[in-house]
């Protein structure tokens, strides 16, 4: 949420929850400039930044979407990065329910 926030050019962000007896899906959807098709695995990478000044006023450490990414290889879960239809990026984490 802290990026959607950060870049999505201080328009509203948009948060939605589906669950099913099989999972849970969470989207969190920005209208931001979006993530180029060919970055959107790479920004999983601990220290990659699409904006490349290395200012911490421009961006963060680029630690956080890795960080996202650990936690959910470590819980079976999975997180993608997906263009919005309109303009922006949405993050989706899946939960599988179990028991």
């Amino acid at each position: 949420m802290d990026n959607a926030i950060r870049y999505g050019d201080s328009k509203p962000i948009k948060v939605e929850l589906e669950c099913d007896d099989s999972q849970l899906k969470i989207r969190i959807q920005d209208q931001g400039p979006g993530i180029p098709a060919d970055q959107r695995e790479s920004v999983f990478l601990p220290f990659y930044r699409l904006e490349k000044s290395r200012s911490t006023t421009t961006g963060g450490s680029g630690l956080g979407l890795a960080i996202v990414r650990q936690l959910t290889d470590a819980n079976g879960w999975t997180v993608e990065l997906q263009l919005a239809p309109r303009s922006g990026t949405v993050a989706l984490v899946t939960i599988p329910q179990t028991g």
